[in-house]
C-alpha cells in the first residue's frame, strides 16, 4: 500500500473511531462528549501548521495590531481605494495571493491580517491552533480602526461570515465579495454535529458550551439574517465539499443586492487562486460588469 493510501486509510478509521466515540458518548456521557465536540467546534484543522508557513506579499509593508491582547500581523499593499481580505477558518493572508494582485494591479489599496491563531499572528485567547468567527471579526476590525473605511470587503470561506459580522457594526461598504461562504449559525452547526456523528443529548449541550464560551447565540452568527444591504458578489462552486453551493444560494436568496456566480470543478480553495474568477472579482469591485469588454489585468496560476 502507498504511503498516500495508507494515509487516507488511517484518517478515515479514526473518524470512524470518532463517530463511534460520539455515539457511546451520546448514551452514557453526553456531558464528556458534549466538552469533546465544543473543543473540536472551535479547533483549526491540522494544516494551519504547515500554512502558517505560506508566503506572504514581497512588496507589501508588514504591520502589528493589538486584538483582544492578540499581536496580529497583516500586509499593506497597492495604493488606492481600500480593499480588505478576509481569509477563513484555519487560511492565512497567502490564499488571497491571485485576488490581491490583481486588486493591487488594478489601482487599490489592499489590507490583509492573519486572524489570531492563524498564519503569521500570535495564538488566540483559546490558545493555539483555536480561534472563533468573532476573534477573526474583531482582528479585522482592528485593522478598518487603523487603515479606514473599506470600498470594499473580498472574504473566503468562513472569513466571509467574520467580515459580516464587523460589518454590521459599522458603516456599510460599496461592495462585497463573498467566495465560497460558510453560512454559519444554527443550520452549520447542525452539519458539524451530524458530520461527527452527536446525538440530540451531546447536541444540545455542545451549543449551550460553545455559547457561553463566546457570551453569544449561535443565532447571531448566521450570514443571511439579518442581511447587509449591500452590493454582494457570492462566488461558489457547485462542487464545495467544505460550505455546500446550496449555502450561496440561500445567502444569495436572503440579500436584496446579492448576485451568486456559479463555478464548476473549481472545489473550496482553487477558486481563490483561479486567474477568471480573480477578474470576475476585480471587475465587480470596480463597478463594471465582465460583459462589457472593459480590460480587467488577470494573474498567472501560482
Amino acid at each position: 500500500m502507498s504511503a498516500s493510501r495508507l494515509k487516507k486509510s488511517t484518517t478515515v478509521r479514526l473518524f470512524q473511531l470518532t463517530r463511534l466515540g460520539f455515539r457511546i458518548g451520546e448514551t452514557i456521557a453526553p456531558g464528556i462528549a458534549s466538552r469533546v465536540s465544543t473543543h473540536l467546534w472551535f479547533r483549526l484543522p491540522a494544516s494551519e501548521s504547515r500554512r502558517r508557513r505560506s508566503r506572504v506579499p514581497a512588496s507589501a509593508n508588514r504591520f502589528e495590531l493589538d486584538s483582544e491582547g492578540t499581536t496580529v500581523r497583516g500586509w499593506d499593499w497597492g495604493s488606492g481605494p481600500l480593499v480588505y481580505v478576509q481569509h477563513g477558518w484555519g487560511g492565512c493572508v497567502g490564499d488571497f495571493d491571485t485576488i490581491a494582485s490583481c486588486l493591487v494591479a488594478n489601482g487599490y489599496r489592499v489590507i490583509a491580517v492573519d486572524g489570531p491563531s492563524h498564519g503569521h499572528s500570535g495564538n488566540g485567547p483559546y490558545g493555539p491552533r483555536a480561534s472563533s468567527p468573532l476573534q477573526l471579526a474583531n482582528a479585522l476590525g482592528a485593522a478598518i480602526d487603523k487603515f479606514g473605511q473599506p470600498h470594499a470587503v473580498v472574504a473566503h470561506s468562513l472569513g466571509c461570515l467574520a467580515a459580516v459580522l464587523e460589518l454590521r457594526e459599522r458603516a456599510i461598504p460599496k461592495r462585497m465579495v463573498m467566495i465560497s461562504p460558510f453560512i454559519g449559525g444554527p443550520t452549520f452547526m447542525k452539519m458539524f454535529a451530524g458530520w461527527l456523528g452527536v446525538g440530540p443529548r451531546t447536541f444540545a449541550r455542545m451549543v449551550a458550551s460553545a455559547e457561553a464560551r463566546i457570551g453569544r447565540p449561535m443565532s447571531d452568527f448566521s450570514i443571511p439574517d439579518p442581511a447587509l444591504d449591500v452590493d454582494t458578489l457570492i462566488v461558489h462552486d457547485r462542487r464545495d465539499r467544505s460550505t455546500p453551493f446550496q449555502h450561496g444560494e440561500a445567502i444569495a436568496d436572503a440579500w436584496p443586492n446579492a448576485r451568486l456566480v456559479a463555478t464548476e470543478g473549481l472545489g473550496h480553495m482553487r477558486l481563490l487562486r483561479s486567474p477568471t474568477v480573480a477578474g470576475e472579482v476585480v471587475a465587480f469591485v470596480t463597478g463594471r460588469s465582465a460583459q462589457q469588454g472593459e480590460p480587467v489585468l488577470g494573474a498567472e496560476l501560482a
